[in-house]
């Protein structure tokens, strides 16, 4: 397809109901075979702003369209970086998380652009992209490497089919090569309560009963706030990402204009030891860090939440390694733990209430949910057979 003759449109404006706005116009596309003019219908939703900032993006929109021919090359004869660097990544890019940004451009650096960077839309083929795949696959890079790869190049190429680019998605039908499993280590259940006892900072001891027994990703407990805790759960709602406080940016996406959130149901051993946290920590406001970073030997705290990688290499490695557990347990380690232990407690689905892996069906009990009783029962009996508490002594500090 090559772009047709210039166009006097203006195009719509929608405000959603969740603040942002619905940019709507027409694309006229000519058939280089038969000449025949055809419309193309074109969204784009932006971020909540000024009407008239939103104007800007649309007008720069049909600024491209009403130009007619002269604004872009023919159709199908970008190549592929160019294609995700002046309309893919800028399209898609906002609405990246920056741990999201960051992988999918070391994936685009060191795995597709050498690959496929000068080759133009139109002649890259299913063959070319998978044996891309199988190189990888060869090379020994791990299965979410080789997905991740496959699923970039097959959402750009999709979006190229969308904007009538190309014609079809070559990378539709491409396919994971076998891949060799590697192994997934599970912290050992009598390691639990011998870690904990060399824990002496109440702080260490809180952030290891946090992400081993309510299994939050490193990202969700370091962007805990104190006003998150809420005794017998936490209101997960902002995350922490190298050193920043992404607010109200949790990995489940919001709908109807509800903030993101999700509840984490609390053992009795992790509130006490929270409270106990709390006792000491130098700052409690709601609004405050309830892990945050500190200055060398901890003598001041920072107003910015603590490195995760920086509070494992610092205590629990060196534990673990004292310990002789044979691998360094990573917060992932740690969930997997979890879930892995849980099973003669827990059933799948409160699991996956625990570990936030609820799909966009189960949104608005999301929002609305409290924690069952059933669930708090469950993760406090894990919690107490793990660290070798008894039942009766947990409940008994409750009432």
């Amino acid at each position: 397809m090559a772009r047709g003759r210039p166009r006097h449109q203006k195009g719509t404006i929608t405000s959603l109901k969740n603040g942002n706005w619905l940019l709507e116009w027409y694309v006229y596309l000519t058939d280089q075979t038969t000449g025949k003019t055809r419309r193309a219908h074109r969204t784009r939703t932006v971020d909540k702003m000024r009407k008239m900032d939103a104007q800007k993006i649309l007008d720069e929109e049909l600024g491209h369209v009403n130009a007619g021919p002269a604004v872009r090359p023919a159709d199908g004869s970008y190549t592929f970086g160019e294609w995700m660097r002046t309309v893919y990544v800028p399209m898609r890019g906002a609405n990246w998380r920056k741990a999201t940004a960051r992988s999918n451009q070391q994936y685009l650096d060191y795995h597709i652009y050498p690959a496929l960077q000068h080759e133009r839309l139109q002649d890259i083929t299913k063959f070319k992209i998978q044996m891309l795949l199988n190189k990888l696959a060869a090379q020994g890079y791990s299965y979410t490497v080789v997905y991740h790869v496959r699923d970039l190049i097959k959402a750009a190429l999709s979006e190229a089919v969308e904007q009538d680019v190309i014609e079809k998605n070559v990378a539709r039908k491409t396919y994971i090569p076998e891949i060799e499993a590697r192994e997934r280590y599970v912290l050992p259940e009598t390691m639990y309560p011998r870690i904990l006892s060399r824990l002496e900072n109440p702080r260490d001891r809180a952030i290891f009963l946090i992400g081993s027994l309510c299994a939050l990703r490193p990202s969700e407990l370091f962007g805990l706030l104190w006003e998150c805790f809420r005794g017998m759960h936490f209101v997960v709602i902002n995350t922490a990402y190298q050193g920043d406080l992404q607010r109200k940016k949790i990995k489940k996406r919001p709908h109807h204009g509800n903030v993101s959130q999700r509840t984490v149901p609390i053992p009795d051993v992790v509130r006490l030891a929270v409270e106990e946290w709390q006792r000491h920590a130098r700052n409690t406001a709601p609004a405050a860090l309830m892990f945050p970073g500190t200055r060398a030997r901890g003598r001041l705290d920072l107003a910015k939440p603590m490195y995760p990688d920086n509070w494992l290499r610092l205590t629990l490695y060196p534990i673990t390694d004292a310990l002789g557990v044979g691998f360094h347990p990573t917060f992932q380690v740690l969930r997997r733990s979890f879930s892995t232990h849980g099973q003669e407690e827990m059933r799948p689905k409160e699991m996956q209430v625990v570990l936030g892996h609820e799909d966009s069906r189960t949104t608005q009990e999301i929002y609305t949910q409290t924690v069952d009783a059933k669930v708090m029962q469950h993760v406090n009996d894990m919690a107490n057979r793990l660290l070798g508490l008894e039942a009766p002594l947990a409940s008994k500090e409750r009432q």
